[in-house]
């Protein structure tokens, strides 16, 4: 059974979490499959908008990912979401410059999160125009790109530092953990065994 685990600042917490329930792995293995503690279990580390869709298409049988990507994902959902772990805890906001949006024009949207941003303004039945960033998305408003932004926040001290404010809460934000259907029929037990011992320790 292969479980897919993202790069970056959140693997030593999973490995953390992992360790809980007797999984141990070497996460600084130059292997692209690094076996773990336990015999049938084996860890893959990959970038995380790439794990939704290694355990979409059976790649991988699990999978750690945050909500958000998940919801960017456009896949045809071939795995379902079984629990989350209340890690990575974040929020995704709107935020701009001036505490208020324009009234009587598109609102330009600065984003790496476009289904967010759609999703909500289309409840709001507000027109925008979309300008989708990879990185640095506090940087849109105060160039004039954009009136507001759609991004991640963890304490806010990033927008507080270029006089970005909050205006709404989009969604709250936390990892899960995904597996793919076919996985969950041909290794039910064991899935299952593995969800109750972490169900435990979070």
């Amino acid at each position: 059974m292969l479980i897919a685990l993202p790069k970056g600042r959140l693997l030593p917490e999973i490995k953390k979490l992992f360790s809980k329930i007797e999984i141990d792995f070497d996460e600084n293995s130059r292997k692209l499959i690094i076996e773990s503690s336990e015999e049938n279990i084996k860890i893959a580390i990959l970038r995380t908008w790439d794990i939704p869709k290694f355990v979409n298409y059976g790649a991988a049988d699990l999978g750690v990912v945050g909500k958000d990507i998940l919801f960017e994902t456009d896949l045809e959902n071939n795995y379902y979401e079984i629990l989350d772990l209340k890690i990575g805890i974040c929020r995704m906001s709107l935020a701009s410059l001036d505490n208020k949006l324009p009234k009587n024009k598109k609102i330009k949207v600065a984003t790496k999160y476009p289904s967010f941003a759609k999703d909500f303004f289309s409840k709001l039945s507000k027109d925008i125009d979309i300008v989708i960033l990879k990185g640095a998305i506090e940087i849109a408003p105060i160039l004039g790109l954009s009136d507001c932004i759609v991004d991640l926040v963890q304490t806010g001290k990033t927008l507080k530092e270029n006089g970005l404010k909050e205006l709404d809460l989009i969604s709250n934000i936390s990892s899960k953990l995904i597996v793919n259907k076919s996985s969950f029929k041909s290794n039910n037990k064991t899935i299952k065994n593995l969800l109750e011992k972490l169900k435990k320790e979070i």
